[in-house]
């Protein structure tokens, strides 16, 4: 099982895990605080991953015997065996185990930087294209599933009284609660102040809107003009979501079925009397396209779904089944005209 873990925890520091192995590794890290250690100093391997520099032989020893003291507390109602025998095979082992994390960290997608201004070391994490969501585990224990051509970026460590990260893109929060320090996400001219919720956001700054939709508990929700000047301030209730304007400021409440917005989650894009032209941009995020509509085309509406694994030339055929416009293919560029 040790092993099993092991590599589980190499996936989900590279963000490739399935969700079986993540049910598996969220267990196991909610067992024990020494689990919550144990994965912690792992981690600390990739966090030396700063100017794509691979950690120094020191740093790796360090983590090793650290890790090892853990381990060796973990194994002292083990049935006594031959130090000779298990001991130096075993720090193989686990050493090895260390120098693959540490090499795999290398190629992931992943950026480490310190601010000059308070010192903090910020994480940047990016999701490229594609139909397989990323699982972020924050280091107050959240989580989050982040979409297609999204960025998170998050301190190392929650220092200071809130606990604030800064999304670029789509993501679905589930926060863990702490009351003494409030969860805020920072989007395009928008704050969302949490306590102990779950709940999605759309908020690309590309985008001239941002869409927040309340699964559980309760969030306030600021909004900001161009000038960081406040404009709105909203408490959202579950099965609620607020659709904000960033052109004109305005923010609007309404009811949903939130299990709607999080249908991403799952490779599914449902719209309902959305204009072709909001459509095409959630087609650009996901397929890493560039999607050209003729003008008569951009404010008709579709409803209905599409699936994330259907190929990007599917999708055009089934859009095109209403109004039968021409389309041109020229490398990642899509054309639609009459």
């Amino acid at each position: 099982m040790e092993n099993r873990i092991t590599e589980i925890i190499i996936r989900v520091l590279q963000h490739i895990q399935t969700e079986e192995e993540m049910s598996v590794f969220l267990q196991w890290y909610h067992t024990s605080q020494e689990n919550k250690q144990f994965y912690f100093e792992m981690k600390k391997m990739y966090d030396r991953r700063k100017g794509n520099l691979m950690p120094s032989d020191k740093e790796m020893e360090d983590s090793w015997e650290r890790l090892q003291r853990k381990l060796d507390t973990r194994h002292a109602y083990d049935a006594p065996q031959p130090e000779t025998s298990r001991r130096p095979l075993f720090r193989r082992i686990r050493y090895a185990s260390i120098a693959a994390i540490a090499i795999l960290l290398l190629i992931s997608g992943i950026w480490f930087f310190r601010s000059e201004s308070d010192g903090i070391i910020w994480v940047e994490e990016r999701a490229t294209i594609g139909n397989t969501p990323r699982t972020i585990l924050l280091p107050d224990g959240s989580t989050v599933q982040l979409n297609a051509s999204s960025v998170l970026k998050y301190p190392r460590k929650f220092h200071s009284k809130n606990r604030e990260v800064y999304l670029d893109g789509e993501a679905y929060f589930s926060v863990t609660q702490d009351p003494q320090h409030p969860f805020i996400v920072h989007t395009d001219q928008q704050a969302i102040h949490v306590l102990g919720t779950e709940f999605n956001v759309m908020g690309y700054s590309s985008d001239p809107y941002t869409v927040t939709t309340l699964v559980n508990g309760k969030i306030k929700l600021e909004t900001f003009d161009n000038s960081q000047a406040l404009k709105n301030e909203i408490i959202l209730q579950p099965n609620q979501q607020v659709y904000f304007d960033k052109e004109s400021d305005e923010a609007t409440v309404s009811d949903t079925n939130a299990l709607d917005a999080t249908l991403w989650m799952k490779g599914i894009y449902a719209f309902k009397d959305t204009p072709l032209e909001e459509i095409t941009r959630r087609l650009e995020k996901i397929y890493g396209v560039t999607i050209i509509a003729d003008e008569a085309y951009k404010n008709e509406k579709y409803t209905g779904k599409f699936f994330t694994r259907q190929t990007i030339e599917e999708i055009m055929d089934i859009l095109n089944f209403k109004h039968q416009f021409s389309i041109q293919l020229k490398n990642d560029t899509i054309i639609l005209q009459e």
